[in-house]
């Protein structure tokens, strides 16, 4: 299986000999954080005593970075887009140990630039504040934002205080699987700003992840299961125009996942309770943000582990949801992918992930599906990777 990454500095295809000059590209990738690209270069000396490459403009503080990468003939997915905020020369006397690495921040910095206080006019949707602010952030590419009700105080305004990241985190807090992030741009540069809920369905792009049988395609898959973590939550909100006050409660298990059932069960008295701070319910339902709360504090499972190189043959990411298929187990399930980590070498391309659930196969019925154990495919390493 042919396995492939390119990489742009400043907007411009790197040429082979610059990609040959790379040993190792890791690109961590995580919900809520801010996604990093290391890029390891090895430099020698000169015979005039310089190191060579030190100099080189693509390297240079704050320049562009782009890392791509493809699996068989599909095609090429970015990794990262951002600049260049640390450099690490590494010198050493010893011949061939001398390195330098590159760290690339995508593009959330640009969020986190400035904080001021802003009024936004009232009766504005929260889904039409996230769009104006991620336009103003100047990413120079796609903005893409789920829709939000309008505010249950239509005479209300928000007021932004702090940067363009803190305001969208508040706001995505008010509602159920919402985020603000961005992801890399379909051009060289740019990036996507994105205010969205995850998904609760498997993406139709990645093929299910199998532990055992003839389809195994991932290595390990450790399951830890965190019961403490489900809760009840409570909320109040006053109406000003008739005084009215409205109580709500749910609990983490209220919905029903859209596959099997809740990952926590228990009474009622071994589920934590907690309260949603005051005035949540002037922005939103109060309902929708009991439930939102409710819902999220379900993920109780989580997971880390990796694919088999020769045999998973998709790109992963955060944001998106894979299936799961741990033997005929009740932990077959959907998993929404929280973290992902690419390690691009010169003979490899690996891939290790953590993912969070909120549901299990019923008890006493089938998982997603049940294949029989057998001995794993066969895995070449003996294949050389393409870089172009």
């Amino acid at each position: 299986m042919t396995k492939e990454f390119r990489v742009y500095y400043g907007g411009t295809l790197a040429s082979q000999e610059k990609l040959n000059a790379i040993e190792e590209i890791v690109v961590e990738q995580a919900i809520g954080v801010q996604w990093v690209a290391k890029i390891k270069i090895p430099v020698v000396i000169a015979e005039d005593g310089s190191w060579k490459g030190e100099k080189d403009p693509d390297y240079k503080e704050f320049g562009r970075v782009r890392v791509e990468a493809r699996i068989g003939e599909g095609d090429f997915l970015p990794l990262i887009d951002g600049r260049i905020v640390e450099q690490g020369p590494d010198y050493d006397a010893t011949p061939g140990r001398s390195m330098v690495t590159l760290v690339v921040h995508d593009d959330t910095n640009k969020l986190h630039r400035e904080a001021k206080a802003e009024a936004f006019p009232p009766g504005k949707s929260d889904g039409d504040i996230a769009r104006s602010l991620l336009l103003d952030a100047g990413l120079g590419g796609r903005i893409d934002v789920d829709a939000t009700p309008a505010g249950t105080d239509t005479n209300g305004s928000v007021t932004r205080r702090g940067t363009i990241m803190e305001m969208l985190r508040t706001i995505a807090e008010r509602y159920r699987r919402f985020n603000a992030y961005v992801l890399p741009g379909e051009l060289p540069g740019t990036s996507d700003g994105c205010f969205k809920k995850l998904p609760d369905k498997p993406d139709p792009g990645l093929p299910a992840m199998f532990l055992t049988g003839p389809e195994q395609n991932i290595g390990e898959f450790r399951i830890q299961r965190n019961s403490g973590r489900a809760a009840k939550f409570e909320a109040t909100s006053l109406s000003m125009s008739d005084k009215k006050v409205t109580s709500v409660k749910a609990a983490h298990d209220d919905a029903p996942p859209a596959f099997g059932e809740s990952a926590t069960g228990g009474k009622p008295e071994d589920v934590r309770v907690r309260r949603l701070p005051p005035g949540i319910g002037d922005h939103t339902d109060i309902q929708e943000a009991v439930d939102g709360a409710a819902e999220e504090s379900g993920f109780t499972l989580s997971a880390e582990g990796s694919v088999l190189p020769m045999a998973y043959t998709a790109i992963l990411g955060p944001y998106k949801m894979v299936s799961v298929n741990v033997s005929n187990s009740r932990y077959s399930s959907d998993y929404v992918i929280y973290r992902v980590v690419h390690t691009l070498g010169i003979s490899d391309y690996t891939q290790s992930f953590s993912v969070r659930g909120n549901a299990v196969a019923a008890e006493g019925g089938p998982s997603i599906s049940a294949p029989q154990p057998s001995a794993p495919p066969a895995i070449g390493f003996n294949v050389q990777v393409d870089i172009f």
